[in-house]
């Protein structure tokens, strides 16, 4: 019986890093969104000084898309927004304004991440450090 406990507890961790990697995640309070190419449409980004991106992208007006987003925003107005792209920090801020369906605009001061993401939400292959 002990090991089929410690088997099962060596086999968790696996499917939940498998659900950070599955998108760009955002958390909020105990709830999370997870955006996947499906649900981003019009990706594109802009370097600037201090390597500074942003990250522009639509959604369609769907129930499991911009639906969910939408949700999970109202529910948590004022409170910290956290977004992460592979376990890795893309931003954190405190959200004082509901974000519409088009032109949804993230300000990120990790470029690496930020393009990571931009090319994982494209749907273009993403390349590995070597």
């Amino acid at each position: 019986m002990h090991h089929l406990l410690l088997l099962a507890a060596l086999f968790l961790p696996v499917p939940m890093a498998q659900a950070d990697e599955a998108g760009m995640v955002f958390d909020m309070g105990d709830e999370r969104y997870v955006l996947t190419p499906a649900c981003a449409q019009r990706v594109d980004h802009a370097v600037v000084e201090d390597d500074l991106v942003y990250l522009r992208f639509d959604m369609p007006e769907t129930p499991d898309c911009f639906g969910a987003f939408h949700g999970l925003l109202a529910s948590h107005l004022g409170e910290r927004l956290a977004v992460t792209f592979r376990g890795e920090t893309l931003l954190e801020a405190d959200l004082h304004t509901l974000l519409g369906p088009t032109n949804i605009v993230l300000r990120s001061r990790h470029p690496r991440v930020a393009v990571h993401a931009v090319r994982y939400l494209s749907g273009a292959p993403t390349r590995e450090a070597p």
